[in-house]
């Protein structure tokens, strides 16, 4: 064989990986050592190692050892050449984590690549067509290369077809894989864990140091047949079976070290499993009993919700369908067993769907069900919308029906309305690019929330039928009788008839004018500094803090990090600190450069400061100036109470601990309570003490403690207005939660009521009206079905 450096086949590998990952690296979010530069390297150099050592293998079929060690050195190489390629782009676009960037490379393609290169190896010996007949023709040129390529590819695309098995047949979303290194599954989870790739490349390791061994016993016979030859030297061969052991240990093992999960061993995990009349949720035995059967009724009336939506029940092989839930204790826990750990997720051809517990009604479980339910009117293995039989998936219209056909909590516009306040910003991105794989182009909230509208118009416009009919296969044109064009105006006609403030506008470019993720530079070094600055500032150590936020501050462009910094000042004890978070604050405050909400949020952290050391008539003008510029009814309630605050003595020193914390530090729940519970013995006919404490008692899922507390606020006086719409709101949610139908239609047609007619004060929005008429519907038909016992505790049906 010619040296390394000298072959042909491995000059074009090298050239080629470097032109690839020239060209990946002009994207912002691979231009740099990082975990996408490293999954690209990883799909792209392995096998490129495995090919160019097959093909020097296959034509001149040195020794099994030599091959080995050439194969090794080949990707070795071709990792070194892509790597290099990478510190370029880094080079010229700024480093975002060089040493974090370089030890995913190398735990990743690095690895990924010698082990390409030893499996290339294989495949030359396999191509090379080793006669075992002397008389016999040898094979031609061309033959032998395409034979050496095909099985050099074998492996890498075969390691690949083994995750996508996983990921069809089984909950999980991450992927480790032997030449690649470690896919997480989720485009929208920018915290990356690979914690399992160390004990992941330790098996690796294995492989290789096996293989090496096992290579130094083979030889070519006289005949050219490749035979096991002793070389006397015991502790060799010992130390390949020990190696080759601890390979097959970290497969066998694989689950219990993270590397897949399967059902059953997630089930297994979790530990308990409750069923209802068309929901079964597996789910932590550690959780109240109370809150999974609670969730278990809001699963079966999300789906009966979700069917009349789609106006025809969701029918699998003659049956109703069934849906399976996941409900995982926490992120993190969702995280390690199926991969997506701040994203929720459905997997609609197994009809199941991942969550963490949140409460009370849950924030995305309508979203999930309605994935699950769209897919019994779908084609394709995979039950999505999409072209070639549901192959190619069309994530607008999958996501765009999830998101108009579950309520939305909390929402003060409809996606229709966003639409139109993007609209009128000139940011609402065209049909054409969101109803096809344009959509991962775009921000993720604007993409969302722009195809829900859409899809939304078309069932207003059409039907459920058409709507069913496109999820299903059939191209919208043909069922609508007009052409994408015609519709598109159509719908920009419909959404001009809005008319929305200017403060909508404002929120509008504050949440979607934001660039998409494929955009973005650094945003797992971003996200990772942001979650280590606020477990530093939670902590207490706001020197650590302040350094994580300056880091973020020098890779990201938004100037959020200095509120931040600022805010982190605040909290601190040392000379000066506390005037200068001010003074910057001040700064950001009058920064006409600064986008208008961060402006705004430094603001309102002004008027907090302002509050906490009594200056009630600054707070009070802060907190105006910021609320004249807000349409959401959550942040501006927000205000009404500490506006209320400033001017009433006893309250500030309640709120001031609930809301904000003394002297700039997290506030204190404990203490607030306290303060709470004798502002309301003091003040029995003032009922914002108790709507506080109901509120408080909710979110811990303590619903009859919540009841009576709401049930004194909204019979006292509660001076603001926002308040009491709120309460009642959150006596509605409670009565649901207990499954008490009446309390719940009373305080529904209280609560819808307030339209803002004849000057009555704020009006609840159609969006939150429309949540709410949601929950009642659910909330109903959850009453009226018959209940069947729990079987927490039994293990999934079919798993026994």
């Amino acid at each position: 064989m010619p040296t390394l450096l000298r072959s042909p086949a491995t000059r074009l590998g090298a050239a080629l990986v470097a032109i690839a990952m020239a060209l990946v690296g002009f994207l912002p979010l691979f231009d740099g050592p990082g975990y996408e530069s490293a999954l690209a390297a990883g799909l792209i150099v392995p096998g490129a190692a495995a090919i160019v050592t097959a093909l020097d293998v296959a034509a001149h079929r040195p020794p099994p050892v030599e091959a080995f060690r050439r194969g090794v050195a080949s990707g070795a190489l071709l990792a070194v050449v892509a790597y290099a390629t990478t510190l370029a782009h880094g080079l010229r676009a700024g480093f975002c984590d060089v040493l974090g960037g370089s030890a995913h490379f190398a735990l990743g393609p690095g690895l990924g690549a010698a082990l390409g290169g030893a499996w290339g190896a294989v495949a030359g010996e396999l191509a090379a067509g080793i006669r075992r007949d002397d008389a016999a023709p040898p094979r031609p040129a061309w033959r032998r290369r395409l034979i050496a390529v095909l099985a050099a590819l074998a492996a890498p695309l075969g390691a690949i077809g083994v995750s996508a098995v996983r990921f069809y047949t089984s909950p999980i979303v991450f992927a480790y894989d032997p030449f690649a290194g470690f896919f997480s599954g989720t485009l929208y989870d920018t915290v990356v864990d690979a914690s399992g790739l160390l004990t992941y490349r330790a098996g690796t390791l294995a492989t290789l140091f096996a293989a090496s061994a096992l290579a130094q016993h083979l030889v070519h016979d006289a005949g050219g047949r490749v035979s096991f030859q002793p070389q006397g030297r015991p502790g060799l061969l010992l130390l390949g079976v020990a190696s080759a052991a601890l390979s097959a240990a970290t497969v066998l093992e694989g689950a219990r070290l993270g590397h897949f999960q399967t059902s059953e061993s997630i089930a297994a995990e979790l530990g308990a499993l409750s069923k209802g009349q068309r929901c079964e949720v597996v789910h932590p035995r550690g959780l109240r009993e109370a809150d999974v059967q609670r969730f278990v009724r809001e699963c079966d009336a999300h789906i009966e919700a979700g069917e009349r939506w789609l106006g025809a029940p969701a029918v699998v092989d003659g049956a109703p369908l069934r849906v399976r839930a996941y409900l995982f204790e926490s992120a993190a826990q969702k995280g390690a067993l199926m991969g997506a750990s701040r994203t929720y997720v459905a997997k609609p051809w197994r009809r199941e769907v991942y969550l963490q517990a949140a409460g009370y009604p849950h924030p995305t479980l309508g979203h999930e069900i309605m994935h699950v339910l769209a897919g019994a009117f779908a084609r394709g293995p995979f039950k999505v919308a999409g072209r070639l039989g549901g192959w190619l998936p069309d994530p607008g219209l999958i996501e765009g029906i999830a998101v108009a056909g579950s309520p939305r909590e909390g929402e003060d516009l409809s996606p229709r309305a966003w639409a139109k306040a993007m609209k009128d910003l000139g940011i609402l991105p065209p049909l054409a690019r969101l109803f096809a794989l344009g959509f991962l182009a775009e921000n993720s909230s604007t993409a969302y929330t722009v195809s829900g509208a859409f899809v939304g118009h078309v069932r207003a416009t059409y039907g459920a039928d058409a709507v069913r009919a496109w999820y299903g296969g059939k191209a919208l044109p043909e069922i609508t009788g007009a052409s994408w064009e015609v519709m598109e105006r159509a719908w920009h006609a419909d959404l001009d008839a809005l008319t929305l403030p200017d403060a909508a506008k404002a929120q509008a470019k504050a949440r979607f004018d934001r660039p998409a993720l494929f955009e973005r530079r650094c945003p797992h070094v971003v996200d990772a500094c942001t979650h280590e600055a606020e477990a530093l500032r939670a902590r207490g150590d706001h020197e650590g803090a302040i350094a994580a936020y300056r880091r973020v501050l020098s890779l990201d462009r938004s100037p959020a990090p200095r509120i931040a910094i600022a805010e982190t000042r605040l909290a601190s004890d040392a000379p000066g600190e506390r005037s200068e978070g001010i003074r910057e604050l001040e700064r950001i405050a009058g920064d006409g450069s600064i986008p208008r909400h961060l402006r705004d949020r430094a603001a309102e952290r002004l008027g907090d400061v302002a509050l906490a050391a009594g200056d009630r008539e600054r707070a009070a003008s802060w907190y105006g100036e910021v609320a004249g510029r807000l349409v959401d009814e959550d942040r501006l309630r927000t205000l009404d109470v500490k506006i209320a605050a400033a001017n009433d003595e006893r309250a500030r020193a309640a709120i001031v601990e609930l809301l904000i914390g003394t002297r700039g530090g997290a506030p204190d729940r404990i203490r607030a309570a306290e303060l709470l519970g004798a502002w309301a013995a003091q003040s029995p006919g003032d009922g914002l003490p108790s709507y506080l404490l109901g509120r408080h008692y909710l979110s811990d899922g303590r619903f009859d403690e919540a009841a009576d507390r709401l049930d004194r606020a909204l019979a006292a006086h509660l001076p603001v207005q926002r308040v009491w719409i709120e309460a009642e709101r959150l006596r509605l949610v409670v009565a649901c939660g207990v499954e008490d139908v009446e309390t719940a239609r009373r305080m529904f047609a209280q609560y819808a009521a307030h339209d803002g007619a004849a000057g009555t004060g704020p009006a609840v929005s159609e969006e939150r009206r429309d949540a709410a008429l949601r929950l009642l519907e659910r909330c109903a038909g959850a009453a009226a079905r018959p209940t069947s016992p729990a079987t927490a505790g039994d293990p999934p049906a079919g798993e026994k």
